[in-house]
């Protein structure tokens, strides 16, 4: 039988100059500082540009949060309630105020894209170092004039989020809830993305995602929307109400009991 390692992650500054900034990463996610390059399976690197995430000894680029790359700039400016299909399994209206969770923000790409939609959406994130890098991307697209007001609608939370969900005010449930949940890799084929095999490496399957989507059906008011791979099962094999299916993904709808 075999068992995986579980990855040995430090701090590493690229300059001299932002050693104090990983310090005190350092410090707040309880990992080491790396003296070298390569030292460590991964590092959480500190950079003039930013904070990234990289594999050791290895030529894949470090991966980063940046909601001003190219791709997103593009999603972004072709987005809209009728062409996202995101948007259209939320059940999102025009000028519709309901309230959103993200319950696995990840990247945060598909919560900046409803954002830049004009909705408010608030993002759970229990890996720290996921926290911290999304963190990052977020402080840095503030500075974008552009990017900065669709920043300011999204709200971001280092929490687990059946635990959260455990927590919230009867009288202020979330109106829908979103999860796209890490689930383990099928084919190598699926490892196309180099990011996310770093990210997959990181953060691991949600082997909880089934009490999630309980908890997430306790919770939400109007719905919950699981992001799955197009050809997959249901999640927990609980039929949703409907779906709608992409090239890629599938977006399974539930309607709270």
């Amino acid at each position: 039988m075999n068992f995986m390692k579980t990855p040995q992650i430090g701090i590493y500054a690229t300059k001299d100059r932002l050693k104090a900034e990983a310090e005190r990463l350092s410090a707040c996610l309880n990992l080491p500082l790396a003296k070298q390059k390569n030292e460590y399976d991964y590092q959480v690197i500190v950079t003039p540009e930013g904070l990234g995430l990289r594999k050791t000894g290895t030529k894949i680029l470090p991966l980063t949060i940046d909601f001003l790359s190219g791709r997103m700039t593009y999603r972004r400016q072709h987005a809209s309630l009728r062409n996202e299909i995101l948007a259209r399994a939320l059940g999102l209206k025009k000028k519709s105020p309901v309230k959103i969770v993200d319950a696995t923000a990840g990247l945060g790409r598909d919560s900046f894209i409803l954002a830049a939609l004009g909705f408010e959406i608030e993002m759970l994130e229990r890996s720290p170092i996921v926290h911290v890098l999304l963190e990052d991307g977020l402080n840095r697209a503030k500075l974008d004039p552009v990017a900065a007001p669709i920043v300011e609608r999204m709200k971001l939370h280092q929490a687990n989020a059946i635990e959260w969900f455990q927590q919230v005010d009867p009288d202020h449930r979330p109106d829908i809830i979103y999860i796209d949940p890490m689930f383990p890799e099928r084919s190598k084929s699926a490892l196309a993305k180099k990011d996310m095999r770093i990210f997959h490496d990181i953060v691991g399957a949600d082997s909880d995602a089934e009490q999630l989507l309980n908890r997430a059906l306790a919770c939400a008011k109007l719905r919950v929307v699981i992001k799955r791979p197009r050809l997959s099962g249901f999640l927990a094999d609980l039929e949703p109400a409907f779906s709608h299916t992409g090239s890629s993904s599938r977006f399974d709808i539930y309607l709270p009991r």
